[in-house]
């Protein structure tokens, strides 16, 4: 599930899409070489991104350099528009993606909600093969979240229905109904009531169905997400969703999605819900639109490849540890978050989404000052001796894994050094990429 030739093939020169509208295609880092006038006309001065926020104009700064965001956005509304590709098209995403959903917790869901976002409001964008990560994001995302949603069991409510009931009356008797369907109609057997039912055929998750059956075209379409990756079969997992959801209709209108909200109460079904509705609106409410070899027309959105690589190593260090790891952990001062840390071990480590880690004497001096400070976080390695040095650790994508088995005594003596600072250490963890 790579990069289309026709993205990769990034020569900065704008794509015409008619009505006046042009593309410039980038890759991450990479500047915009062409329309620069035209940006200074409407006073364009780019943008600083910050930390897990949603990222104005691609994290494209004044320079007009990318930033790490991928994904579509408009620099001048309805006029000229920016695709920010990786810098390796053959980047296996679906693998990224369900390593990142692999762990059934609600702190990794909730990280990753914030890897990603989508900006509905705003016009399409069209440029060829834009669409080839953002679907598959938003069917796995999903199924990841509903998954996780039905082990703890579809919640159930009181709703109103009405229906010509025969021989028998429950709730109450609709008497104008009543005498249209039945007693001008000499149907002497039936009593048209209205009435409560305790049910789990309510709104939300008739939305969440008719959501998973968006997915169903989605996956039948897309050859890729037929695949079993990891642990996870996605077929499999299909299957068994639409087994839960037998008893629940999909009969729900758009403009009752739009305004659909979650009992407070109900705190799992939020982020199904706000990922349901995203993938419902990306299709306009119907499954008749679902067509995944139509990939030039999107939404503006971004994807946080930083984020996203975190993820990916977390999934990794998961898959080579029995000790437990700790993720995103909060310092003292709460500002203060650390990737990775094994506390058993005394390791501080840090995902650098930095291609230039594979030079061989790079280090930047603020990643040494972060990983230093973490390093003697007392919240995050408590109980430490006085004057100890914990062993700091940088995860970079180069070219080849260096990461061990458990058995193979991980991170003891393992990694380049980095010249010129005690304890610190850089590991290679690559991006997946497609065979």
């Amino acid at each position: 599930m790579g990069m289309t030739s026709e993205m990769a093939n990034i020569n900065n020169e704008p794509n015409v899409t008619g009505n006046d509208v042009e593309v410039i295609p980038i890759m991450e880092h990479d500047f915009i070489q062409s329309h620069h006038d035209q940006l200074q006309s409407v006073k364009f001065e780019g943008t600083s991104s910050q930390y897990m926020s949603t990222p104005q104009y691609l994290g494209i700064d004044q320079d007009y350099r990318a930033s790490y965001y991928i994904g579509a956005s408009w620099l001048i509304e309805n006029e000229l528009a920016v695709v920010v590709a990786p810098k390796n098209g053959n980047t296996d995403f679906i693998k990224m993606f369900l390593a990142a959903l692999e762990v059934d917790t609600q702190h990794e869901s909730d990280y990753f909600a914030k890897c990603y976002g989508i900006d509905f409001k705003k016009a399409t964008i069209k440029s060829p093969g834009i669409n080839s990560q953002l679907t598959p994001m938003l069917v796995l995302h999903f199924l990841s979240l509903l998954n996780r949603l039905v082990k703890r069991g579809l919640k159930k409510d009181y709703i109103t229905r009405e229906e010509n009931l025969k021989s028998k009356v429950k709730g109450r008797i609709m008497m104008g109904r009543h005498l249209q369907q039945n007693v001008f109609q000499q149907r002497q057997d039936k009593v048209y009531c209205q009435f409560q039912e305790y049910t789990d055929d309510t709104p939300e998750n008739r939305l969440l169905k008719r959501a998973l059956l968006f997915c169903e075209h989605i996956i039948g379409q897309w050859k890729n997400l037929q695949t079993k990756y990891s642990k996870t079969d996605v077929p499999l997992m299909l299957n068994h969703l639409k087994k839960r959801f037998d008893h629940v209709t999909d009969n729900i209108e758009p403009y009752q999605i739009q305004h659909l909200t979650t009992n407070k109460l109900f705190k799992e079904y939020r982020e199904a819900i706000r990922v349901a509705k995203m993938l419902l609106r990306r299709f306009d409410y119907s499954v008749a639109k679902v067509d995944v070899n139509d990939k030039e027309s999107t939404p503006p959105f971004w994807i946080d490849m930083a984020r996203l690589y975190e993820m990916w190593v977390w999934n990794r260090l998961k898959e080579n540890r029995v000790n437990e790891v700790l993720f995103q952990g909060n310092g003292f001062y709460g500002r203060q978050v650390a990737d990775f840390v094994i506390r058993e071990e005394k390791l501080i480590l840090d995902a650098k989404y930095k291609p230039k880690y594979k030079e061989d004497n790079y280090a930047d001096i603020n990643d040494i000052r972060e990983l230093s400070g973490n390093a003697r976080d007392e919240s995050l390695l408590p109980g430490l001796p006085d004057n100890y040095s914990p062993r700091c650790v940088i995860l970079y994508p180069g070219d080849k894994c260096e990461l061990q088995k458990e058995s193979e005594k991980l991170f003891s003596e393992q990694g380049s050094k980095i010249p010129h600072y005690y304890n610190f250490y850089k590991i290679s963890i690559p991006l997946p990429m497609i065979e």
